[in-house]
C-alpha cells in the first residue's frame, strides 16, 4: 500500500503562487513536494488516478501495467484524469488486463456526458472499448467484491456540479480493514453509524486546510482543516470506529503549513492514537 500522491487540488508548490509553503518546498523539496492524491492498494486496486500519475509513475518508479481496478472518489479534475485512459492505449509494448473504473451513481452521468457524448473527447472510442475498459457504477452503502476485496462506497459531505457527494471507500479482507476518506468534509451521520464498532486497521483521512492552532474559514462543510480533522477523529475514536491500535494517515493536504510543521504539531498532541502525516511514496505496509 502506497501513497502515491498526497496533495489538495492545487498540488505542492502551486507552481503559481509564491506563499512560504510554496516558497518552502521549492527549496526543500522531499516530503514537501505534494502532487495529487492517489492511492495504490495493491499492484491492481488504487484509488484515483489524477492529473500527475505520469509524474508520480517516473519520480515514484510505479509502472500502472499491472492495474486492473481503480476506484474514485469523485470526478473533481484533481482526482479524475481520463487522458490516463488514453495514455494507457498508446503503449508501443505489453499486453493489458482489462480496466474496470468504477464511480457512484451521479459520477456516471458526468462520465456520460463529458467522455462519451463530449466532443473534446472525440476519438474516444479507441480507448473505451468495452473489451478494453469497463465503466462500473456503484451505489452507496452497498458493497461489491472488487480485486478480491469488499468495497463499500459511503458518502461525504463534498460534491461536484454533478455529484450531490464523492465517494469515501470502506474496504475489506480476510477480517482487515481500511476506510479511504479524501475530500469527506466531516462525516456525515450516516457514515459515522456504518463505521461505528468497526475497529478499523487503517484510516486515510482529509487535512485539506492544514491551518494549525485556528479555523480555516466558518462554516467550512466540504473539506476538514486541522480542527475539524481532530473533531472527526474524535468522534470516530468514541464510536470505536477507530482504536489505540488503529494506523491513522492524513493527506490531501494543502499548502497552509509544511510537512515538518504538521509532524510536530501532531506528535505534540496527547492522543489515544498516533496520527502520521502522509507524503508522497510513504509505504505503510505491503497488504493486510
Amino acid at each position: 500500500m502506497r501513497f502515491l500522491g498526497t496533495s489538495a487540488g492545487e498540488g505542492i508548490p502551486n507552481p503559481f503562487c509564491r506563499c512560504e509553503y510554496c516558497e518552502n518546498a521549492r527549496r526543500k523539496g522531499g516530503k514537501e513536494i505534494r502532487t495529487r492524491s492517489s492511492f495504490r492498494v495493491d499492484e491492481k486496486l488504487m484509488i484515483d488516478i489524477g492529473p500527475d500519475f505520469f509524474t508520480q509513475s517516473v519520480m515514484l518508479g510505479e509502472r500502472f501495467d499491472q492495474v486492473e481496478h481503480v476506484l474514485y472518489t469523485h470526478t473533481h479534475g484533481d482526482h479524475f484524469d481520463f487522458k490516463m485512459l488514453w495514455e494507457r492505449s498508446v503503449r508501443t509494448a505489453g499486453e493489458l488486463p482489462p480496466l474496470s473504473v468504477y464511480f457512484t451513481e451521479e459520477a456516471m452521468e458526468i462520465i456520460d456526458e463529458f467522455l462519451m457524448k463530449s466532443r473534446v473527447t472525440e476519438g474516444r472510442e479507441a480507448y473505451t472499448g468495452k473489451k478494453d475498459v469497463r465503466f462500473v457504477r456503484l451505489r452507496f452503502g452497498e458493497a461489491r467484491e472488487i480485486a478480491g476485496y469488499q468495497v463499500t462506497p459511503l458518502r461525504g459531505s463534498h460534491s461536484t456540479s454533478y455529484e450531490k457527494n464523492a465517494a469515501n471507500y470502506l474496504i475489506e479482507k480476510d477480517g482487515k480493514s481500511l476506510y479511504y476518506a479524501v475530500d469527506s468534509g466531516y462525516f456525515r451521520e450516516e457514515a459515522f453509524d456504518f463505521l461505528k464498532g468497526k475497529k478499523l486497521d487503517i484510516f486515510i483521512g482529509e487535512c485539506t486546510f492544514p491551518t494549525i492552532g485556528r479555523d480555516f474559514r466558518a462554516g467550512l462543510t466540504d473539506h476538514m482543516d486541522v480542527n475539524q480533522c481532530l473533531r472527526n477523529l474524535a468522534r470516530l475514536y468514541e464510536l470505536r470506529a477507530i482504536t489505540d491500535e488503529t494506523e491513522v494517515y492524513l493527506t490531501h493536504i494543502g499548502p497552509m503549513a509544511t510537512h515538518e510543521q504538521l509532524c510536530s504539531y501532531f506528535q505534540g498532541l496527547s492522543l489515544p492514537y498516533r496520527i502520521t502525516v502522509a507524503y508522497d511514496g510513504l509505504t505503510i505496509r505491503e497488504n493486510f
